[in-house]
């Protein structure tokens, strides 16, 4: 994620925001959107997708489609300094229950998602106090720097919520926010339907494509596309073999680089605890292999966990290339260990898993395949029982958010608790930096430290596609690092 200069993006992201606003004359149209996610609830500290809850919530600062900026959404602007960031909020919002956007409401979400255990708490890790200034401007007061919490007040789990619901407790089964479209609980069928409608007292309805949503949960990837094809659906989620069929069939497809995939070696006490043995595997393993078997031959193999463009990102890292000989001579070195784990693994990624377990037993390794419902594997493949898995760390957050998830003794993605000393020492440098080009030399020596150990590799993007009807449906924007979901707001739906 670009985070400097900071001026430089306040600027522009302000010019994207107000070009935005004049995208549309006024919110028009169904659209009819198929996933293969469903909705239990709308709590938005558990749900590991944003296709429901970003109908209904905004956050306080959003990324652009590119995955490396941020503009302002229900903050209008910001200013920051090394222990405090001042938020400006936007006037003339209001929830869909017509309680006013405040400072008020703001802090009551940052303390709910402070004071709740799970994966958003620790964007708040470094703040002593929030501060409400004004109505309009609240002042997050600092121990320490945080250089993920402009990025962090991005997340899915940073939504702002309605205080009247989150005091009753309605929001989890009746959604209340800012967004363009308030949750319709009549027209929605529990498990297959959810229907929202425009919000007519939004604060910038020329800004607003679609004036209702129906989003259609539907498991099967060749039922969703049926229903696109017989015209019950204008746009779904699809995979690589569907989208050729949907092009040779007159309709229209969009794939983009989501979130970027990669082998996680979790055990690195055990089970990865040799360097030449790491070095190995990630020599052995061949991304391309993932790319062209799996995700239709789109996307670009990357050397590092940070995309270029990113705050961190070290171009001296070259990562470890697909060499099988050069993986046979490591293994050898190491007198040709007989070496067996389990991969966790789930169904939608299968090609992947049986790919990698191809690749490992060209070098003496026995990898065995759990393969579980996806809802499984999110659930338990960090509770220490595997060893390994392939699947990104998060949305595109930075390089510290990278850190805290993966590396971090008390890190969710770190689930032995291993502690790193390299890691740690480069990780205090960030921390102490008086400057951004401080903090970024960190980052990009971090980078090196886990290169160097072959603590992570196999990076690689994860094309996800779509299929739409183009007579119906136009202008489909997504947003390289979020997987679920592209951006509502922009769809324009014909007359």
């Amino acid at each position: 994620m670009t985070l400097t200069p900071r001026t430089a993006w306040r600027i522009a992201a302000t010019a994207l925001a107000c070009a935005s606003l004049t995208a549309f004359a006024q919110p028009s149209g169904t659209l009819r959107f198929g996933s293969n996610q469903g909705m239990d609830d709308w709590e938005t500290l558990t749900k590991p997708n944003s296709i429901y809850t970003s109908l209904v919530y905004e956050p306080l600062i959003e990324v652009t489609p590119d995955g490396l900026s941020l503009a302002p959404k229900l903050a209008a602007s910001w200013k920051e300094s090394p222990l405090k960031l001042e938020i400006m909020l936007r006037q003339g919002v209001t929830f869909h229950d017509g309680t006013p956007f405040d400072a008020a409401a703001v802090i009551k979400n940052l303390d709910r998602i402070r004071s709740t255990p799970g994966q958003y708490r620790g964007v708040f890790d470094a703040v002593d106090k929030f501060v409400a200034v004004s109505p309009m401007q609240v002042d997050i007061v600092l121990k320490r720097p945080a250089p993920n919490l402009l990025i962090g007040l991005t997340r899915r789990g940073i939504y702002m919520i309605s205080p009247k619901a989150l005091d009753d407790g309605s929001f989890k089964l009746n959604p209340v926010g800012t967004a363009p479209w308030k949750y319709e609980a009549k027209d929605t069928v529990k498990g297959l339907r959810t229907v929202v409608s425009y919000y007519d007292k939004y604060y910038a309805p020329k800004s607003v494509g679609p004036a209702r949503i129906e989003v259609t949960h539907i498991n099967d990837p060749d039922s969703l596309y049926n229903a696109l094809r017989t015209g019950q659906l204008d746009i779904v989620w699809t995979n690589p073999s569907i989208a050729k069929r949907a092009e040779r069939e007159g309709l229209k497809t969009a794939w983009f680089p989501s979130v970027m995939w990669h082998l996680q070696m979790m055990d690195t006490a055990k089970t990865f605890n040799n360097v030449k043995l790491r070095q190995a595997v990630c020599h052995a393993m061949n991304p391309q292999d993932y790319i062209d078997g799996a995700l239709g031959g789109h996307g670009k193999i990357h050397t590092q966990r940070l995309r270029e463009g990113m705050a961190g990102f070290n171009p001296a890292v070259k990562g470890y290339p697909h060499d099988l000989a050069k993986a046979k001579k490591l293994m050898a070195e190491l007198g040709n260990p007989k070496v067996e784990f389990t991969l966790a693994s789930f169904d939608s990624q299968r090609t992947i898993a049986e790919l990698f377990k191809a690749q490992m037993a060209q070098i003496g390794i026995d990898v065995k395949l759990d393969i579980m419902t996806f809802g499984q594997f999110f659930s338990t493949f960090r509770s220490g029982k595997y060893p390994a898995a392939i699947l990104t760390d998060s949305q595109e957050t930075g390089a510290y958010d990278y850190y805290l998830y993966h590396y971090a003794p008390a890190g969710s993605g770190n689930p032995l608790k291993t502690t790193f000393p390299g890691i740690e020492a480069v990780i205090k440098e960030g921390l102490d930096a008086p400057d951004t080009a401080g903090q970024n030399r960190a980052w990009q020596k971090f980078m090196k430290v886990v290169d160097d150990e072959a603590l992570d590799c196999g990076f690689f993007d994860y094309a996800a596609y779509w299929a739409y009807n183009p007579k119906r449906l136009s202008n489909v924007v997504s947003t390289v690092g979020d997987v679920a979901v592209f951006r509502y707001i922009d769809a324009k739906i014909a007359p």
